[in-house]
């Protein structure tokens, strides 16, 4: 009972007026007083009595390597070296530069990563950029590496010059945030905009394929599909090959050892690369598009397309290296795995080792067997042997 009544009289009013009271008197008695307190100065204060050099970093970058952006990139470099020489206080660091990359994934960025890595090393005092559109086009990269920089110790200032932000000022720190966020919205209104592009280009049967990278084609000056003639035999015999039984390891090994190269110049023909030449529509004239697309234009991520986004098939379009009824036999056979023509990816025997076996007795009493793994190119001796062999025992030719 003692309990609830001191606990009913500590929340009473007139107990809370006493002790704001007695709270006020003492303030007032220690003002009036002159109390004497020794104030232990902080570091940054101190640092800020003396005269400071700060190291400065500048950081551009172009989002293509078009030769206009080229340009602006050589105009960034030469515009920081003049503005940090301009400034007695400034010590230029380094310049970093990305050149020929988009700014909506840091992470891509090896300069700009880089130029983290120093400021967390104590390299750098401030960083200056253009705009928060050549920092980071990606909202929460934006944010995020700013508040990285400002919690190092000591921390790391970004200068927007083109918006006249320092990131070490608290009071604009919402700014920030809704100037990233237009920035991002411009990089994703750029992307759907190039979507669209595509999509109507595709729509309208204008492909878009790059020949250098495509086995037994080119592009001439008027921008037309021609076959070359060498890279062509390659892709044929691929296609030939892989019909008359032979695995794609096969194929590949064999290439290897004769010394073609691949498309891209390498030695060694991976087994993925005779499997894309198998599987690529183009070799028999058609042209498939988004064959793959971008799901999320702020990680870049390429994901094969599976029936998510529409696709363009356009029949006819270029001179192909194999007719569409061999191309589909190779796509039947890739799909279901069933038997092809016949089997002739064992190396070749000499005709010497060849055992000819006939039937001895019974209803096919002088027929030869024929083994399917013999050579084609050997049939024709196997028959003038058998015949030789039939005709000295007496025996009937049949086969």
């Amino acid at each position: 009972m003692k309990g609830k009544n001191e606990q009913k009289a500590k929340w009473s009013g007139s107990v809370t007026e006493k002790r704001r009271e007695a709270k006020r008197q003492k303030i007032d008695k220690n003002l009036r007083a002159g109390v004497t307190v020794e104030i232990i100065p902080a570091r940054s204060e101190l640092e800020s009595e003396q005269v400071k050099t700060i190291r400065v970093a500048a950081y551009c970058r172009v989002s293509t390597d078009q030769d206009a952006q080229t340009t602006s990139y050589e105009y960034q470099v030469d515009h920081f070296q003049k503005l940090v020489a301009a400034n007695p206080e400034w010590e230029l660091v380094d310049i970093y530069a990305d050149e020929g990359l988009s700014g909506t994934n840091a992470a891509k960025r090896k300069d700009f990563q880089r130029m983290i890595a120093d400021c967390k090393a104590g390299k750098i005092d401030m960083v200056i950029t253009k705009d928060i559109r050549r920092f980071a086009r990606n909202t929460l990269d934006c944010l995020y590496y700013v508040r990285l920089l400002k919690d190092l110790d000591p921390p790391v200032a970004v200068y927007f010059e083109g918006e006249s932000l320092n990131t070490l000022d608290a009071k604009q720190e919402a700014v920030l945030a809704l100037l990233s966020s237009v920035a991002q919205g411009e990089s994703e209104n750029k992307s759907e905009a190039i979507k669209w592009s595509y999509r109507h280009r595709f729509s309208n049967g204008i492909p878009m394929i790059p020949t250098w990278v495509l086995l037994g084609y080119t592009t001439d000056e008027y921008g037309n599909m021609v076959i070359v003639p060498d890279e062509a035999e390659v892709v044929s015999f691929i296609y030939e090959k892989y019909l008359d039984g032979w695995t794609v390891k096969e194929i590949a090994a064999h290439l290897t050892k004769e010394g073609i190269p691949t498309v891209k110049g390498l030695d060694v023909w991976p087994v993925g690369s005779v499997y894309n030449i198998l599987r690529n529509e183009k070799y028999c004239g058609d042209v498939l598009m988004q064959k793959t697309y971008t799901p999320n234009c702020l990680t870049h991520r390429v994901v094969k397309n599976r029936g998510q986004v529409r696709q363009y098939r356009l029949s006819d379009h270029h001179p192909a290296i194999v007719s569409r009824e061999v191309w589909l036999e190779v796509q039947q056979c890739l799909s279901s795995g069933k038997r092809r023509r016949r089997h002739s990816g064992k190396t070749s025997k000499p005709l010497s080792k060849i055992r000819i076996k006939t039937i001895k007795g019974g209803n096919f009493k002088g027929w030869c067997v024929f083994n399917p793994d013999w050579p084609l190119d050997s049939i024709s001796a196997i028959v003038t042997k058998l015949k030789t062999n039939t005709t000295r025992e007496g025996v009937t030719e049949n086969a």
